[in-house]
């Protein structure tokens, strides 16, 4: 596409509105682009036209301003309402980020000049460019995120349960607790003799275990008859009738 000042390197000295038909773009957005070109010195107004470069020796004439007829609806070759920053901004926050074709049909202007334009909305940081192409959308910058408040502790409450409350775990007993608790550790020893050596803690550990073993084949024993009840109760009563029997 073909800017300001490209056009009118090729045009030597021309209106805004000459510029607007050779961009092919509405009048006074050529001219809000032409003013933006002049703050940059890269163009300037003298003589009732616009031309590329600075004005030095010559006094500048005031460039002529739109004024489109108030209740009057603007036509193609009339220039359009100026759009405000004010109302570009709004319509952002109400709608997100859009492309130029819906700005350009909300504010009924051509879609070109509306890309030059808020090409220098986002230069200036107002508005922000998201993508390139046909695919281009505009959007508001966003605003920086203060950090959330930390919320204050919340002391959990406790709930009622239903469940038998388990036993808080007493505090680990010494070597001395240990010992006077095993039976075979203190009966007939003398006070001086209360802690055992190795070979004696060793042969307890082994009783223990075999206690132990004997207990769990007792409890899978009793595991079984319980299963089996009905026949052991049945084998009961058949050898008590048969003892009768005999010693009749």
């Amino acid at each position: 596409m073909e800017t300001v000042i490209q056009a009118l390197e090729k045009m030597g000295r021309a209106t805004y509105r000459e510029v607007a038909v050779r961009l092919d773009i509405e009048p006074v957005e050529a001219l809000n682009m032409l003013r933006e070109q002049r703050e940059q010195g890269l163009c300037d107004f003298s003589d009732g036209g616009w031309f590329v470069g600075k004005l030095k020796d010559q006094k500048s004439r005031p460039e002529p301003v739109p004024a489109p007829a108030a209740g009057k609806i603007a036509l193609r070759g009339e220039e359009p309402k100026t759009i405000s920053i004010e109302e570009i901004t709004r319509l952002l926050t109400q709608r997100g980020a859009i492309d130029t074709v819906a700005i350009a049909r909300e504010f009924g202007r051509n879609a070109r000049g509306i890309t030059a334009w808020m090409g220098s909305l986002a230069r200036k940081g107002i508005v922000v460019k998201n993508g390139q192409g046909r695919g281009v959308t505009w959007s508001l910058p966003m605003a920086p995120t203060e950090p959330a408040p930390v919320p204050a502790a919340v002391e959990p409450v406790s709930a009622v349960s239903s469940e038998p409350e388990l036993t808080v775990p007493s505090q680990p007993k010494n070597v001395a607790q240990i010992v006077s608790e095993i039976p075979s550790f203190t009966e007939g020893r003398a006070t001086l003799q209360a802690v055992p050596t190795v070979r004696v803690i060793s042969r307890e550990i082994r009783r223990t275990k075999s206690k132990l073993a004997n207990l769990e084949i007792l409890r899978d024993a009793v595991r079984v008859v319980g299963r089996h009840k009905h026949l052991v109760q049945q084998l009961v009563n058949a050898e008590g009738d048969h003892a009768k029997t005999k010693n009749a």
